[in-house]
């Protein structure tokens, strides 16, 4: 059976292992017709993969004939990943770990460096992203819409840039790449541990080439539904404070302690076309087209605490002076949240291909595409609060902190009035991308080719904070009213995090969020709360209708930023001998000039007027509307790069690499707006964007050493080195604002405002090694020489490490870790069969935590996942897989290693289903 030729170089057979392969030496993305790159098809020659061997080897040989650095994933045929999406499967090549939501692979970072460091690209084309910043979300694409990925860690001319961690280009099937008619469907029953839920996925794929193969047509389509369950245990954060009914100073205090259970339905739809037209024997031409619709329909039922210091009666501490314990007078409160986490997300594609050929020297390729990415969440998100009094104490002595309330979670409970929002964010990305290449083959030399191109793109993000009509917002703060009889239900978490042993309540109240929207927005609740907190009566009700209205409500926090890169590049690939060894490579540059154009909205600060009797507060005076602002900005890069391979034997190559990239700050970061924080004599704070950054500037070098000792087995191990710029931190800095200045309080009508904007400030050196392993045991009799094994290891380091004996640290890199990975691999006749395991040490998540601006760490985590495969016969096979069979679950801690922040318990997942090709 063909496997799509060149589809990633690498992987293997049910097992998108990380056996670091290298494809064509100087493309490190398609700059021809799909149809036409050696490295993507067989041409002449096709080499037909009928297993796993076949598709080891063929990474092996791609990888020691390249002269870029990449590692790559490959489907063993077409809709056949093993793993649930390409995020999933990319964790196994050295470098890379990957952040999850909902148990599913997301988020992925590249030797540190976070998502908002790595480029992806779908074909070799720019992705829009339906995120506020730069990161691509990989639980977007079905993995079985996708044939293989390809990470590049040395850049050259040719890639876009953008990525200092890395680039990483998703690769769908062509039809040309299948010769012939193919018609590939499967069918999948999942289950979810956690939920009890089952739930279905289903494939179908048809290729077919008409005209003597001129001209080939693809379709696939894909259905997953998943009906899964979020367990979680978690405190916003510590803070220092004192305790003066306790009679304690100086200490870290935890803000809460909830549990949430979260019950999501996820369907995803994805689709992917192609035609190819060969029209003549030099033109080529190719149409592709995507669309991907990914909804989370998420609704969490929470049980809450929220300690107020002032209410503490008494404490134990640590000898780091962290809470231990604490006892909470009756003033204390317990929650009931309903909460919804919303994601329907929508992205589309297209892109046209043109490749011609005047002459067997020169090849010129017109590559033009379009994407844009929305998530209509505006609006969309339910934060609802039902509360009473209730004295609690607080015990972590190690572990899950538990929480024990004098009055139940269940029973005699009159649940109050608190908080109840409808919000959410409609963010939209839409990219224009033109690339025009021409390169020229010579024949023969040193030089063997000259590729020169020119780049356009054309970005623009928007984010648009929205609030729904009749926002009731903390209109009934206070917990004044009791809330109607029967809105109470009694809620079951059921096996609640049982496999950690924690001491915690698995039954507590719930209500629907819409029924008690209905109950705050009437006449009575209102007037109700009025005459509760001694208002006249009607006050809330005529508030609310002056303040809500019937219409959406856009906050002045939105923005939209427009980005327009124009990009000129050229590369030299030479081939020749050193000393008698065969060594080859490419040097070229790429020359970046970016626009950018920010806009957004902020509050017009009018004046500041004294309070009478009151020095310790002015009053702000706002203009009734935000104001429009709009900021320009241009920079220009020049981005050298040198790629060299030598062949030292026929087993043993080198490679080194040295180059210079660029990554763009988020745009979140580049909204032109301010905000003020606090307005006090003396004290005058605000915090805003900037649109004046510049990108983060890496010099980056490589080197590696690969040794193939045997067919189908290899030991590599290779270093880095990066020098980063322009790293971009949050730092406060003296502002001037023009004042009306009505009591003449500031010289010149002018008050400085301290300022905390994000700004490029730092450096930082980041270094590592990675180290690979594959060996087959193919000398062991059978049936034992089925047996495989693929192991790796990465070990990074920054000159940006967190300190935590300090609380004044500004600066760190965060995502960096260490991980290993080992799968043990078996295909023998029909049988095919896997166990992977991934590891991730501890990692920085974040410096500043949004509560107490303290650190959270990441503990170490392992996974196992394991699939089998039985082909009935060359055309029907069964299949069963395993994700997380262990339940492991990530946790979180802050400053000290018992202030416990979150642990998330997503559970297994196990599927079963069958496949037909034909």
């Amino acid at each position: 059976m063909h496997l799509l030729a060149g589809i990633g170089a690498a992987a293997i057979v049910q097992l998108p292992l990380a056996a670091q392969a290298q494809v064509a030496p100087s493309d490190p993305v398609p700059t021809t017709s799909p149809a036409q790159d050696p490295a993507l098809a067989g041409g002449e020659n096709d080499i037909v993969v009928t297993g796993l061997r076949a598709s080891l080897q063929r990474a092996i040989d791609v990888k020691r004939n390249a002269d870029v650095i990449v590692d790559s994933i490959a489907s063993e045929d077409l809709g056949k990943f093993p793993d649930s999406n390409v995020a999933e499967s990319l964790q196994r090549i050295t470098g890379v770990s990957i952040d999850r939501s909902g148990g599913e692979g997301q988020f992925v970072t590249v030797r540190g460096f976070g998502p908002s460091f790595n480029t992806v690209l779908v074909n070799g084309r720019t992705i829009a992203t339906e995120n506020a910043g730069r990161a691509f979300s990989f639980d977007l694409l079905a993995a079985e819409l996708i044939s293989g990925a390809d990470v590049y860690k040395s850049s050259n001319a040719v890639l876009q840039d953008g990525g200092i961690g890395s680039t990483i280009n998703v690769k769908t099937a062509r039809p040309f790449d299948i010769p012939g008619t193919k018609i590939v469907l499967s069918a999948k029953a999942s289950y979810e541990d956690i939920a009890d839920k089952f739930a279905g996925e289903g494939f179908g794929l048809i290729s077919t080439t008409l005209a003597d193969g001129r001209l080939g047509l693809l379709l696939a389509g894909s259905y997953q539904r998943r009906k899964a369950q979020v367990n979680t245990v978690a405190t916003n954060g510590y803070f220092r404070t004192n305790l003066p009914q306790a009679g304690l100073t100086n200490v870290y205090f935890p803000q809460n302690l909830d549990q949430i259970v979260d019950r999501q339905d996820r369907e995803r739809i994805g689709i992917n076309a192609t035609a190819q037209f060969r029209a003549t024997d030099t033109l080529t031409l190719s149409l592709d087209g995507l669309y991907n619709k990914f909804t989370v329909e998420s609704n969490a039922s929470s049980l809450g605490h929220f300690f107020s210091p002032g209410e503490i009666t008494s404490a134990t501490l640590d000898d780091n002076r962290t809470v231990t314990s604490m006892a909470q007078s009756i003033n204390g409160k317990t929650d009931y949240i309903s909460r919804t986490f919303n994601r329907p997300t929508e992205v589309y594609g297209a892109g046209l291909n043109l490749e011609w050929k005047p002459t067997d020297l020169i090849t010129v390729v017109s590559d033009s595409s379009y994407s844009k990415a929305v998530s209509n969440n505006g609006g969309n998100e339910v934060f609802a609060v039902v509360g009473f009094p209730n004295r609690v104490t607080f015990t972590n002595n190690g572990g899950i902190p538990s929480v024990v309330g004098q009055s139940s979670f269940t029973d005699n409970v009159t649940g109050r009035a608190h908080f109840a929002t409808r919000e959410g964010i409609d963010t939209s990305e839409e990219l224009y991308e033109q690339r025009l290449e021409a390169t020229f083959k010579t024949n023969g030399g040193f030089v063997k080719d000259v590729k020169v191109g020119g780049y356009f793109l054309d970005r623009t993000k928007e984010n648009a904070l929205i609030r729904s009509e009749n926002n009731v917002g903390c209109a009934y703060c206070g917990y004044a009213i009791p809330v109607p009889n029967g809105l109470l239900q009694t809620f079951n978490a059921g096996n609640f995090l049982k496999g950690e042993g924690a001491d915690l309540p698995r039954q507590w109240l719930t209500f629907d969020s819409e029924a008690y929207f209905s109950f705050l927005e009437s006449t009575a609740a209102a007037n109700a709360q009025d005459a509760a907190v001694g208002r006249p009566v009607g006050s809330l009700a005529a508030f609310l209708a002056a303040n809500n209205g019937y219409a959406p409500i856009r906050y002045p926090d939105s923005f939209r930023i427009g980005e327009r890169i124009v990009a000129g590049y050229a590369q030299i690939d030479f081939e020749s001998e050193l000393g008698g060894l065969p060594i080859s490579g490419g040097v070229g540059a790429r020359y970046v000039h970016t626009d950018v154009t920010s806009n957004g909205s902020q509050q017009v600060l009018l004046d500041l007027r004294l309070i009478p009797n009151d020095p310790t507060a002015y009053t702000a005076v706002f203009a009734p509307t935000a104001a429009p602002v709009q900021r320009k900005t241009n920079y220009t890069d020049f981005l050298p790069s040198a790629n060299v391979r030598m062949d030292f034997t026929d087993q043993i190559v080198g490679r080194l690499a040295a180059s210079r990239t660029v990554t763009r700050p988020d745009v979140t970061l580049l909204a032109p707006r301010v905000s003020f924080t606090n307005l006090r004599p003396g004290n005058l704070q605000a915090s805003g964007g900037n649109p004046e950054l510049k990108p983060y500037k890496s010099t980056n070098f490589d080197g590696s050493f690969e040794y193939y000792y045997q067919k189908g087995g290899y030991f590599t191990v290779g270093a880095f080195y990066k020098r980063v710029n322009n790293f971009i931190v949050s730092q406060v800095a003296p502002e001037p604002f023009a004042l009306a200045n009505a009591d003449n309080i500031f010289p010149g009508g002018i008050a400085s405002v301290n300022v905390r904007r994000p700004r490029n400030l730092e450096a930082a050196d980041v270094y590592g090694v990675e180290i690979g392993f594959q060996h087959t045991f193919n000398y062991l009799p059978a049936p034992l020489d089925g047996l495989g094994v693929t192991a790796n290891a990465t070990f990074v380091k920054s000159s940006a490490g967190v300190d935590t004996s300090t609380t004044s640290q500004t600066f760190a890199l965060e995502g960096l870790g260490n991980s290993q990975n080992v799968v043990l691999f078996y295909e023998k006749g029909p049988i095919q069969a896997r166990v992977a395991y991934n590891h991730r040490n501890e990692f920085l998540q974040t410096l500043a935590n949004g509560t107490g601006g303290d650190p959270i760490f990441v503990e170490p985590l392992g996974q196992f996942d394991v699939s089998a495969r039985y082909s009935i016969n060359e055309n029907v096979a069964i299949f069963v897989e395993g994700v997380n069979i262990t339940n492991a679950t990530t946790k979180r801690h802050g400053r000290f290693d018992n202030q416990f922040l979150a642990i998330v318990e997503t559970g297994a997942r196990y599927k079963a289903g069958v496949r037909v090709d034909f």
